[in-house]
C-alpha cells in the first residue's frame, strides 16, 4: 500500500516541476528577457522547485530502503513547510506584467501539493502543514509592509480570493492535524477505556470493584525448591569480539545477562536491583506463563522500579523449555541496549548428563537495525570443541525484532522445541534453516559427527567440530527452510478448529504515515487503531479464545501474547498437519493470515503486542484482559512508565 503512496507523491512532484517554470513565466511576463524578476518572485521560483526535488529525493530513498529509514520521515515533514512557503511567497509580493498570474499559479500549485501531503501522508502532516502555513503568514505580513508597485483592480480581487482559500486551508488543516495529534492522552489507564467483547462490538468500559493484578501472585508455597538470584540493572562497557566496544546496559556487569537454569516444578526468586542512573526497570519473563502480578510490565502489572529501588519477583517454573528475559520499560530502547538473558527451565527428572552438550545462543544486534549482529558478543565466526559421538543441544533464542534465519549444516539435525513446547515425533532432516521470529525460540538436537557443524544466523556463526579449530563449510548446500505447520506428526490436544470458541476475534494489521505520541511515525495499528485506542480483548476465566491475525502490512510482526500459550490452527486458510504448533510469540510475515486459539485459564490483564519493539513503540500494542481484573498502575508521558 505504502508503495503506491510514493508512487502517487512522487507522481505529483514531477508535475510541480513544470508547474514552477509557469510560475516563473508568470512572474516574469512574456518578455523575460526585458524586465528582471523581482527578488520574491526567484525566491518562489526555488522553493517550489526545490520541494518537487527534495519529495523526488524522499520518495526514491522510501522506495530504496523501506518505512523503518528514520530520515526520509523528516524528509516528508520539509517539503510541508516549503510547499506552505512558497504558496506564500508567490502570490503575496507578485510583481512583473502579470501580478495575479504568479499568485494565481502559485498559489494553486502550492495549495494542491498540500492538500495531496496532507492526504497521502495522514492528518499528521496536516498539523505540520497547518502550523507552516501560520508561520508563513507571518513572513508574507512582513512583505506586504514592503513598498510595492500599484496593483490592478482585478488582481487585487483575485489575490483576494487566493488568500482566503489559503486561510481557510490553514485554519482548517491546523484545527484538524493538531486536534488528532493531541488525541493521545498523556496518561493511560488500564482499569478502563475500549474493550472488544469477541462480538465485534466495542464500546466504552470501566470496571468496578473487582480484584487487582497486584494480587494476582500465584501460590508459592509448597515443598518445591527456592531457586534465589539477584539482577542488577548497571551501566557497563563490553567487548565485541571484533574489540570494538559497545556503552551498554546490562544485567550484573554482563550482557547478554547471567543464564538462569532452573528445573521444572521449583519456585524462582529473583530480586531486581536498579543502579542505572535516571531510568526505570523492570523484568518480564518472556515465554513464562507466570501469574499476572510477576509480569514484569510498567504500567500493566507494577511501577517501572526507579533507581535505587528493588523489586522481588517470585514464581514457579511449570513448564520446561527455553525462555528468556528482559526490560519492559522503555523495551525499544532497553533491549537494544543489552537488558536481556536466557532462562532455561530444564525437566523435572531429567539426569544431568555430564556427557552432553547444552547450548543457548542468543541473536542480538548492538546499535540501530543496521548494526553490529551478533551470537552473545561474538560478531564473526567462533569455534567449539566437541568430541564424536556426543549429543549437543542448541536453543536458540532471536532477542531482536526483525525475523532471522538460523541454519544448520554439517550433521542430521531434529527440531525438538518451538517456544518452549516440544515438537511431537520431530522427523530427522539433513540439514535445517529456521526463520526465527522476534522474541521466538527453537531448540535443535543432533550428534557430534567425525565432521564439522555450522551454525550460522544471518551472518554471525558457530562451528563445532572435533579439533575445535574448523573454519565453516562454505560449499554446504543450502537446506530446505523448515515448516512449522508440516513439521513433525500429529498429536491430541485439549481442543482443535472444530471446537466451540466462546471468543472470537479478529486483528487486521495495517502501517500508515502520522503522527504517533507528538512525532512524526509510521503509526502501526490493529484494526484502524494504535495504543491506547486499540480495543481490549475482553474474557471471562475458563473461555475458549480463537484470534485471527491479518497482515494487511509490508512488516514481518511478531505477536506475542503474555501468560499464554497460543495453538496454531491454520495459516492462510490451511490447516497446520504436523505436530501441534504452540506458541507464545508468532511471526506472521507480509500478506499472512493466522488462525489461533489459546484457552483463558491465567487471570490479569496482559499485553499483546508486536515483539519487533520499534512497531509497539508506534503503537501495535492491546491488552487481553479478563472481566473484574483491574489495574491500579498508569502509562505513558506524565508517568515513570513506559512499556514500550
Amino acid at each position: 500500500m505504502f508503495l503506491w503512496v510514493h508512487y502517487a507523491d512522487m507522481v505529483t512532484a514531477l508535475v510541480q516541476l513544470p508547474v514552477a517554470v509557469v510560475a516563473w513565466w508568470a512572474a516574469t511576463g512574456r518578455r523575460a528577457t526585458a524586465e528582471r524578476p523581482s527578488r520574491t518572485s526567484a525566491v518562489a521560483f526555488a522553493v517550489l522547485l526545490g520541494a518537487a526535488v527534495l519529495r523526488l529525493a524522499a520518495g526514491v530513498v522510501l522506495l530504496r530502503w523501506g518505512w523503518e529509514f528514520a530520515g526520509p520521515r523528516l524528509v516528508w515533514v520539509a517539503p510541508a513547510l516549503l510547499v506552505a512557503a512558497t504558496a506564500y511567497l508567490g502570490w503575496l509580493r507578485p510583481t512583473g506584467r502579470r501580478p495575479g498570474g504568479a499568485g494565481a499559479v502559485a498559489s494553486a500549485a502550492g495549495i494542491v501539493s498540500v492538500a495531496a501531503l496532507a492526504q497521502l501522508a495522514g492528518v499528521g502532516a496536516a498539523a505540520v502543514t497547518g502550523v507552516a502555513i501560520v508561520a508563513a503568514s507571518a513572513m508574507g505580513y512582513a512583505y506586504r509592509r514592503l513598498p510595492r508597485r500599484p496593483v490592478p483592480a482585478r488582481a487585487g480581487r483575485w489575490r483576494a480570493a487566493v488568500r482566503a482559500a489559503v486561510g481557510v486551508v490553514a485554519v482548517a488543516a491546523a484545527t484538524v492535524g493538531l486536534s488528532m495529534a493531541s488525541a493521545l492522552p498523556a496518561r493511560s489507564s488500564m482499569s478502563g477505556g475500549a474493550v472488544d467483547d469477541g462480538g465485534g462490538a466495542v464500546a466504552g468500559h470501566q470496571h468496578s470493584g473487582g480484584i487487582s493484578v497486584t494480587e494476582l501472585t500465584g501460590a508459592d508455597g509448597g515443598e518445591a525448591a527456592v531457586r534465589r538470584f539477584t539482577l542488577t540493572a548497571q551501566e557497563a562497557t563490553v567487548r565485541l569480539d571484533s574489540g570494538a566496544q559497545v556503552a551498554a546496559w546490562t544485567f550484573n556487569g554482563v550482557a547478554p545477562g547471567p543464564q538462569l537454569v532452573v528445573r521444572q516444578g521449583d519456585l524462582v526468586e529473583v530480586t531486581l536491583v536498579n543502579r542505572l542512573p535516571g531510568a526505570g526497570v523492570t523484568v518480564h519473563w518472556h515465554g513464562v506463563d507466570v501469574p499476572n502480578a510477576m509480569d514484569g510490565v510498567a504500567g500493566v502489572t507494577q511501577d517501572a522500579v526507579a533507581p535505587g529501588a528493588t523489586f522481588v519477583y517470585r514464581f514457579r517454573a511449570s513448564r520446561a523449555g527455553t525462555y528468556w528475559y528482559h526490560s519492559h520499560e522503555m523495551a525499544s530502547v532497553q533491549v537494544r541496549r543489552g537488558l536481556f538473558g536466557a532462562l532455561v527451565v530444564l525437566p523435572r527428572d531429567a539426569p544431568a548428563r555430564q556427557d552432553a552438550v547444552d547450548e543457548t545462543v542468543l541473536r542480538h544486534t548492538w546499535g540501530d537495525e543496521d548494526g553490529v549482529a551478533t551470537l552473545g558478543l561474538a560478531a564473526g565466526v567462533q569455534r567449539r570443541s566437541v568430541p564424536v559421538g556426543r549429543p549437543v543441544r542448541l536453543r536458540l533464542v532471536n532477542s531482536d525484532g526483525k525475523p532471522a534465519t538460523f541454519t544448520v549444516t554439517g550433521a542430521p539435525v531434529r527440531v525438538v522445541a518451538i517456544d518452549g513446547t516440544g515438537v511431537h515425533e520431530p522427523g530427522v532432516l539433513p540439514g535445517v534453516r529456521i526463520l526465527v521470529g522476534g522474541g521466538a525460540r527453537y531448540d535443535v538436537e543432533f550428534t557430534m559427527p567425525d565432521a564439522p557443524v555450522t551454525l550460522r544466523a544471518d551472518g554471525p556463526g558457530i562451528v563445532y567440530s572435533p579439533s575445535g579449530d574448523a573454519g565453516p563449510d562454505r560449499a554446504a548446500k543450502e537446506p530446505a527452510l523448515l515448516d512449522p505447520a508440516r513439521y513433525g506428526t500429529p498429536a491430541a490436544t485439549p481442543f482443535a478448529a472444530g471446537s466451540h470458541f466462546d471468543r472470537r476475534f479478529v486483528l487486521r494489521i495495517d502501517e500508515r504515515l502520522g503522527f504517533y505520541d507528538g512525532r512524526p511515525a509510521v503509526r502501526y495499528t490493529l484494526n484502524d487503531a494504535s495504543f491506547p485506542d486499540v480495543p481490549m480483548l475482553m474474557v471471562a476465566g475458563g473461555d475458549l479464545v480463537e484470534v485471527t491475525y491479518v497482515n494487511r502490512s509490508g512488516q514481518h510482526h511478531p505477536m506475542h501474547l503474555h501468560g499464554h500459550h497460543m495453538l496454531v490452527l491454520s495459516r492462510d486458510g490451511r490447516a497446520t498437519t504436523g505436530s501441534p504448533w504452540w506458541v507464545d510469540t508468532l511471526d506472521v510475515g507480509p500478506g499472512e493470515t493466522f488462525r489461533v486459539a489459546f484457552r483463558a485459564d491465567n487471570p490479569g490483564l496482559w499485553m499483546d503486542h508486536c515483539h519487533d519493539l520499534e512497531h509497539a513503540a508506534n503503537g501495535m500494542i492491546l491488552h487481553l484482559g479478563y472481566t473484574g481484573v483491574t489495574s491500579p498502575f498508569l502509562t505513558g508521558s506524565g508517568t515513570a512508565n513506559h512499556p514500550e
